[in-house]
């Protein structure tokens, strides 16, 4: 219990945005949104795949030509305006992207899996990429101007259950240098001319320079051999010579004199360098699930998200601890040791960091609802958003810009709210949604958005919490939520009201979140129930 308290008092406290903020979009996407990215004007660049002749982004309609999935990257100006789409069509069914990073020249980057064929505009050329032998690694760079520069694979040429690779994570340095990660299965690995020999379910981490040239390529071999994997899933890089990989491992792993050694059934961290591609260490990272969440700080010190439940130990005294699944984001610097971790919801999906304040901001799902928190450069939390149903949502992507506006990819099902803003559908569809200042020249003065302060006290409670508002606080509502996202507590609030009570003397001991809605404006706050 003892270090449950101090893992969850980390959570206390709510702190403000740099300026007023809100959900400034949210749009719908049948075409299925897989990942997005900033750059720093606040343009947002999204990318995803879908089958059946066109698809919808927002208001835009995406049209393939060619039978089969079509895999697609677009690009938005901040008002979240499509303003071109480049496509990748005719492939067979299971190819798709999962990643994209922008570089300073606003050159894209995905990673993906590719089965078939790709035909693509390519200035004044089409290009044809072909493979025979399962799924394969695949990264693409797209010009400034959205047009394909050029397409890069890895494969181990092999069928079969096992003989499928994939790419999972892509980066890229300030020189150009891209980078991706994945997993790696057949006798015969091969990543351009580089061979790298017989793999089964197997780590992948290669990079390329600006003209797609390969610098290097290794795959990290399972202790365990078929009975093991290794697999890759994030990738992050810096201008110091820092190459963070994240992955999933059964049995450990072993590559350049660097090994980790047969443990548990984990997640696990690397720091690579750069230049070469030689291991520097690998460690563990506590997990009940995949995670792999991965982002890097201007320090050099590596943000990794996922999924603990009991007691999770970080090295250096630092635990977690939990009797239900929940996330969790810790931070280690270069040197493997960890700095800090700290429990946010139910599962993390993307993280990403301001370069400037490193301060942190997590997406996933907390129960059925997406989430974006926001931690300090400590790990506290400082800010939580829901997005409200009755509908259910996830998020699974984050980037952000210069600005600290914050970008989310995901799914919803139903009716789901962003604030003010409402999206409906009865099947499942993607979303893309941004969080940040108001958009200029479009709604109400900047002050509208500011949410109303929360006193709550006593946090930890114990028989009783207490909501206590000003007496200028308009009419609303206060609902308390357990750590699934689950309504356990709700409480209408009366205009110029004093103080709200809770009765927690029932609730089980652990995290929750108060979230309080007045004339469409939202705060939410983490809330610790301890008897």
């Amino acid at each position: 219990m003892k270090h449950f308290l101090l893992s969850v008092l980390l959570l206390i406290g709510l702190g403000a945005w740099a300026q007023p903020t809100a959900w400034t979009y949210a749009l719908p996407a049948t075409a299925g949104v897989a990942a997005v990215a900033a750059d720093a004007d606040g343009n947002t660049y999204v990318t995803g795949s879908f089958v059946g002749g066109t698809a919808q982004l927002g208001g835009t309609t995406i049209s393939s030509s060619l039978p089969g999935r079509c895999l697609y990257i677009a690009k938005l100006n901040p008002q979240g305006q499509v303003l071109r789409v480049t496509k990748l069509e005719g492939a067979e069914e299971g190819s798709n992207t999962t990643d994209i990073v922008v570089d300073k020249d606003g050159n894209t980057y995905i990673s993906g899996r590719l089965h078939g064929t790709i035909t693509y505009a390519g200035g004044q050329t089409v290009g044809v990429i072909a493979e025979n032998f399962g799924y394969s690694v695949m990264l693409v760079k797209c010009g400034a101007n959205g047009r394909v520069r050029w397409v890069k694979q890895a494969s181990g040429n092999q069928g079969g259950a096992y003989g499928s690779s994939h790419g999972t994570g892509v980066a890229v340095d300030r020189a150009g240098n891209s980078y991706i990660s994945g997993d790696v299965t057949g006798g015969n690995v091969t990543a351009d001319a580089i061979v790298i020999g017989s793999r089964r379910r197997d780590g992948f981490l290669a990079s390329y320079d600006r003209n797609g040239q390969i610098r290097w390529a290794k795959a990290p071999f399972s202790l365990k051999g078929a009975l093991g994997s290794s697999f890759a899933l994030g990738v992050a890089v810096d201008n110091a010579g820092h190459c963070y990989l994240s992955g999933h491992t059964a049995g450990g792993w072993h590559l350049d004199n660097v090994s980790l050694p047969i443990g548990p059934d984990s997640d696990y961290l690397a720091l690579f360098d750069s230049g070469t591609g030689q291991v520097q260490w690998g460690k563990y990272v506590p997990s009940n699930n995949w995670g792999g969440a991965l982002a890097i700080d201007k320090q050099g010190d590596a943000c990794i998200g996922g999924d603990f439940m009991g007691t999770a130990d970080f090295g250096n005294g630092v635990t977690l601890t939990s009797t239900a699944p929940t996330g969790y984001v810790a931070r280690y610097d270069a040197t493997g040791d960890v700095d800090w971790a700290t429990a946010v919801n139910t599962s993390v999906k993307g993280i990403i960091v301001d370069q400037q304040s490193r301060k942190v901001f997590v997406t996933g799902s907390a129960g059925t609802q997406a989430y974006l928190t926001r931690l300090n450069a400590n790990g506290r939390v400082q800010q939580q958003e829901l997005v409200d149903g009755p509908g259910t949502s996830g998020g699974t992507s984050i980037a952000i810009d210069d600005q600290n506006n914050v970008y989310t990819a995901g799914s919803f099902t139903g009716s789901c709210h962003f604030d003010a803003i409402t999206l409906n559908n009865t099947t499942t569809q993607g979303y893309v949604a941004r969080y940040g200042s108001r958009l200029r020249g479009h709604g109400r003065d900047d002050n509208d958005f500011r949410a109303p302060a929360l006193n709550l006290f006593p946090n930890p409670a114990q028989n009783q919490l207490t909501l206590r508002l000003d007496n200028q606080a308009p009419a609303g509502q206060a609902t308390l939520y357990d750590h699934l996202g689950t309504p356990v507590a709700t409480r209408s609030i009366q205009a110029a009201a004093a103080d709200i009570h809770f009765d927690t003397s029932a609730l089980p001991d652990g995290l929750y979140v108060l979230r309080v809605a007045t004339q469409g404006k939202t705060t939410s706050q983490p809330v610790v129930v301890q008897h």
